[in-house]
Order: C-alpha cells, then structure tokens, then sequence
C-alpha cells in the first residue's frame, strides 16, 4: 500500500530541513480552507483528493525570495501556490486552445514555459503527472499519480532507485532522463541526465 501524500511529504520536509536548509526555509506554509475553496471555484472543478492534501501541506514555494526562486520537484520544477495554479492554468488553456485538455491542473513551472501536469480526467490515466513541453506539449516523464512523483522525489533524495517515472510519448526511443540530486549552497537542485535508449524489444 502507498504511503500518504502527508507521510511521504513529512520525509522530504525533513530531509530539506537537515540537507538543503535554506530550500525548506522558503516552503510555504500550507493553504487554508479560502485558499482551496477559490482555487476550486476558479478552475471550476472539484480539487482532486491527493492534491488537496498536498496543498494542506505546503502551499508552494516562495519564488519570490531570490532571483530564480526555488527549484523543488524533480525533474526541475518550482511548485506553485494555489493562486499561481490556478493562473497559470488558466493562462495555458487559453494559449493552447483545444491541446489543452479541461482536465489539466498546471501544478509546477520552469519557468522558461515548461509545467508538470496533473491530469484529472475520471478514467485512467486519471491522476497522472507528467511534463508539458512549451513546444511539444506532453513530453518527457510521467508518474502515475502525485504519490508516485513524491515516491520518486524522497527515493531520489535518499539515493535510490525506485524508477517509477515513464517516458512520453510512449513510443519515444529512449528511457526517462536520470535525474540527480544536487545541494549547493543549502538550496536544493536536480541535475538531468540523458537516458540510455531503450532497446527495440522493451518499446511499448
């Protein structure tokens, strides 16, 4: 059975706390019931569960303080507020038009127009985070849902392997870009590697 959404964030907390200190100094501090309440009005949908429980959490990170902010969920993303959320996703459905499904919540940024997505259509692959290329659209890596992406995050902090992130598309010849965890200066960083081609016989 998956840890909650509450256990597995609790463990990257602390492991912020006593390895990248100046990182977990700019979390926020977790929405309050207004914040949720305006964001679910403002998308104009019911808060998928493990999201809302996340944002009770921490509420983003500050990307106020310092001149890039702060980079915290892998593979290199800022988490945004529930107000940047539901901006942000606002702003991409009116770009992307028709490309940009009803059912997508922006939930991170690069801030060079690249975002993770939480997809929260009711069939599968409801639940699933992946990134979102300014470019390509979807493209890159994608978790199952929330829980496997802060699964992947606290196994990646602690050096090791869990490997729950998939390429996409599906079809695309080559593995998940390794990522790696870098602490400089106490802020938190991730390194991204190029991933090894898959061989012919493993391709979905």
């Amino acid at each position: 059975m998956p840890d909650s959404i509450t256990l597995l964030w609790t463990q990257i907390a602390e492991w912020l706390r006593k390895n990248a200190p100046l990182t977990f100094e700019k979390l926020n501090p977790p929405a309050d019931d207004q914040a949720l309440a305006e964001l679910a009005s403002e998308l104009g949908t019911e808060l998928p569960l493990d999201l809302v429980e996340l944002l009770q959490n921490l509420n983003g990170s500050d990307g106020a303080r310092g001149v890039t902010g702060i980079i915290l969920l892998p593979p290199g993303y800022h988490m945004m507020d529930s107000s940047w959320i539901a901006r942000d996703t606002r702003q991409r459905a009116s770009i992307w038009g028709d490309a940009w499904h009803p059912t997508w919540i922006a939930l991170g940024s690069d801030l060079c127009g690249g975002c993770l997505v939480l997809d929260t259509q009711p069939q599968p692959p409801y639940g699933r985070i992946f990134e979102f290329d300014k470019v390509d659209g979807p493209f890159g890596s994608t978790w199952a849902s929330l829980n496997d992406l802060l699964t992947e995050m606290l196994a990646l902090l602690e050096r090791r392997a869990v490997g729950l992130a998939h390429r996409i598309p599906y079809n695309y010849p080559r593995a998940p870009d390794p990522v790696k965890v870098v602490v400089e200066d106490g802020e938190l960083e991730w390194e991204r590697g190029i991933g090894d081609r898959i061989p012919r016989s493993d391709r979905r």
